[in-house]
């Protein structure tokens, strides 16, 4: 595939690697993911959050959430559309 051109892309080609906290995604340069996974999911890309559960530093139970494409198939094809 070709190298993304813009933040949509790149979110896309992060998820179809492997899965993606937001997190991963701030340190991949995107400061808004969750907009830009709300982008994704009305182009028609079927993206997946699962939580984790996890102790914070201060010994209470949290969640996050963490980010996946369910077909990769139609999301490669999705990429190249917006690419």
């Amino acid at each position: 595939m070709t190298a993304p051109t813009n933040q949509n892309a790149e979110v896309l080609n992060l998820l179809l690697t492997e899965k993606q906290t937001s997190l991963n995604l701030v340190m991949n340069g995107i400061l808004n993911p969750t907009a830009r996974i709300t982008n994704l999911r009305a182009m028609g890309v079927n993206v997946l959050c699962e939580f984790i559960s996890h102790t914070n530093k201060f010994g209470r139970a949290i969640r996050y959430g963490e980010f996946s494409v369910l077909n990769k198939k139609d999301s490669r094809r999705i990429y190249k559309e917006i690419n």
